[in-house]
């Protein structure tokens, strides 16, 4: 069952920087930016919380291969998504999983806290007979 699976780690060649494109995307968008501002002689400064173009201006003809380093992370990182375990699985069969696993943690929850009770009994029956636990 699915409980049986070991874990398993990330494979080496998925980092966080290749699923990062957002970033990336705000510094072409910025150049291209900058590039119309001052095609039409707007000077309006830096976008308050946005990238730093450096000075760099892009056209829109200059967009698609600014914009290829983008598109293969992006390629490279659905790749690797598809490789990961368990990615053919459908979501109603992830969600059984799910509500076994909610299951098991609800008997455990139960069995600790019945666990916890016998002790606590277990500790004022020793105490009210006059036994003492020597260490």
């Amino acid at each position: 069952m699915a409980s049986e699976l070991p874990a398993l780690a990330l494979p080496s060649t998925l980092s966080p920087d290749d699923l990062d494109s957002l970033s990336e995307l705000s510094i072409v968008l910025a150049k291209v930016r900058a590039g119309l501002q001052s095609s039409t002689g707007l000077t309006t400064g830096a976008t308050p919380g946005g990238p730093s173009s450096s000075g760099q201006q892009l056209s829109f003809k200059d967009v698609p291969g600014a914009t290829d380093k983008l598109k293969h992370k992006l390629q490279h990182a659905r790749a690797q998504v598809r490789a990961l375990p368990d990615m053919d699985r459908s979501i109603e069969e992830q969600r059984a999983e799910i509500k076994e696993l909610e299951t098991r943690i609800e008997m455990q929850r139960a069995l600790l806290e019945k666990l916890r009770e016998s002790g606590v009994q277990f500790s004022k029956d020793a105490y009210a007979s006059g036994d003492k636990m020597e260490l």
